[in-house]
Parts: C-alpha cells; sequence; structure tokens
C-alpha cells in the first residue's frame, strides 16, 4: 500500500508542477520514472484510479481541459494557500528530486522527520470508507503502551509531525489526538464508522495555537514583541486571529492582540521567547508564562 501512495504523490507532483499534461506526456514521464521498477506502463484505468484518489487523499482535484486533453489541477488556489496540502505538495516535489543524480541529493539537507509516515495509508483509506481502526499507541506521557481503536475524523500536520484525530474507545465523548510516530501497530477492524457532516477540523483547532486542542472558551490575549521578532510574526501568524495594533506600537515594539483559547503549548512558546515577547493581557496568561519562566530560571540557577 505504502508503495501505491508514493504513485500517488508522484502523480499529483507531475500534473501540478506542469500546469497542464496530456496522458501520452504522463505516460512517458512514468516509463522515466524511478517509481516504475518493474517496467510496466501506467494503463488509462489506473491512471484514472489514482487521480481519483489522489482527490480523497489530498483534496487535489485533477481535471481534464476538453480542447487540449492536457489534465490540470482544477483548485489550484486552493492547494496554493498555504494549507496541508501545500506542504505535502512541496514535500513530494523534494522526494521527487531525491530520485535524482546522487550530487544533487547531496545538497538537499533536511530536517530529521519522526517515523510514522508508514501509516498515512491506513489511515486514508479508514478515513475515506468510514472503517474503525485498532491500534497499539505508546504515551509519552504516562511511559505505557495502551491498545484502543479509533474512528479517525481527520490528519493534521504539526512541526513537521503527523498526528491523527479522532473518536477513540479509551475516551468516547471527546476527540483525541495521536502521533503518528507513537504508532506501534495500525490495522482496519471490521467495524464501521460514520463521520458527522456537521464537523469542520478547521473549526475544531481554530482557537488554538497548535496540536493541544482545550474546550476553553476563547479570550483575549495581547503580546507586547520586539521589533525584530514581530518580524518574524508578521510573517508566520502565531494564530489565524492576530492582529497587529499599530497605533499602539513604537519603533522598539510592535503590539498584537488575538482571540484565542490558550493551552500549555501555547504558554511554553511564550516562556520561550520571553526575552523578545511580554504578554500584557490577560492576567491569568501573563502569571502561567510568569511560572513557567520561573521554573526554567530555577533549572539554570539553582
Amino acid at each position: 500500500m505504502a508503495k501505491v501512495f508514493e504513485r500517488y504523490k508522484w502523480l499529483a507532483d507531475l500534473i501540478q508542477r506542469s500546469g497542464g499534461i496530456t496522458l501520452e506526456e504522463i505516460h512517458r514521464a512514468w516509463d522515466r520514472s524511478p517509481l516504475n521498477d518493474d517496467g510496466k506502463p501506467l494503463s488509462e484505468r489506473t491512471f484514472h484510479r489514482h487521480k481519483d484518489e489522489i482527490e480523497q487523499a489530498f483534496n487535489i482535484t485533477i481535471k481534464c481541459h476538453k480542447s487540449s486533453n492536457k489534465y490540470y489541477v482544477e483548485n489550484e488556489a486552493e492547494v496554493a494557500d498555504g494549507t496541508v496540502t501545500d506542504w505535502m505538495l512541496s514535500t513530494i516535489a523534494v522526494d521527487n528530486m531525491l530520485n535524482e543524480p546522487r550530487d544533487l541529493r547531496d545538497r538537499i539537507q533536511f530536517e530529521k522527520i519522526p517515523g510514522g509516515r508508514e501509516h498515512l495509508s491506513v489511515i486514508i483509506n479508514a478515513m475515506r470508507d468510514g472503517t474503525v481502526l485498532a491500534l497499539k499507541y505508546h504515551n509519552f506521557w504516562r511511559g505505557f503502551d495502551q491498545d484502543l481503536t479509533l474512528k479517525p475524523y481527520f490528519l493534521k500536520v504539526y512541526q513537521q509531525r503527523w498526528y491523527v484525530i479522532g473518536l477513540a474507545s479509551t475516551h468516547t465523548r471527546e476527540l483525541r489526538t495521536y502521533a503518528l510516530d507513537r504508532i506501534i501497530e495500525l490495522a482496519p477492524t471490521k467495524e464501521k464508522f460514520t463521520y458527522p457532516k456537521r464537523f469542520s477540523p478547521e473549526g475544531f483547532f481554530s482557537n488554538c495555537y497548535g496540536i493541544f486542542h482545550t474546550d476553553d472558551k476563547p479570550s483575549f490575549v495581547k503580546l507586547k514583541v520586539t521589533a525584530s521578532q514581530a518580524l518574524y510574526l508578521d510573517t508566520l501568524p502565531l494564530h489565524r486571529s492576530q492582529r497587529r495594533v499599530d497605533e499602539e506600537s513604537t519603533d522598539k515594539y510592535v503590539i498584537y492582540e488575538y482571540f484565542m483559547s490558550p493551552a500549555y503549548d501555547f504558554i511554553q512558546y511564550l516562556a520561550s521567547k520571553a526575552a523578545s515577547i511580554e504578554v500584557l493581557e490577560s492576567q491569568e496568561l501573563r502569571e502561567e508564562v510568569a511560572e513557567e519562566v520561573k521554573r526554567m530560571y530555577k533549572t539554570y540557577f539553582r
């Protein structure tokens, strides 16, 4: 299954980069591809099956111009808007480049990405078919392995890690998040589930900073950020609600406002940037960050 998934990635990248490509040109590209290790041609039937699977897995809609008979990505704007699909295609493009000669491969350096990618195809198929998964998961916090079943709702990428979010047999009333690199065993079961039509993956994390979800109501957050650090926040906002308050800013610092639900990962981030980011509001968040900074101080100045 992993090999088929690699084919999906290769085909999605080829069509997206080409801007328009005929089936004959796709056949020729496949004949030259290192993935075609058995030398078999890509049949038209297989191509259309892959095309449909790509739309299901990556939300990439591939259409054909009737006049030119060229295949293209119809929702190009959605793919290029900075979403997971865009990140995924960037990764795919680099994966394909790594099939180039060794001297070029050696000039592309990566961060080490944790394992778990081998589980993607199983999870995506389960999401598509509404199949409950059985898994053995290593819990870092509790320090032991646990067996559970999971109704996979959606996948999320955060800080180059893959996570699957769904309803687990251990927590039937709330969605739980599981890192793919901590999954020891994974297999589909015969049990089925129905994905709720009104559920929104984007809405689930809409008030959150990162991968930690909280049911706390969103609140007002105000930060004072050094001018140099603000350059990074302007290009990569901490949250979608981020608003720069220029009328309260100076040439030395910038004021930002947010409406969000701060969780522990946000507190950790603010503590790690305490030299350049000060919490002005809320008072509760300011105190939580201060406590985290105190713990950091005690580690180095006992």
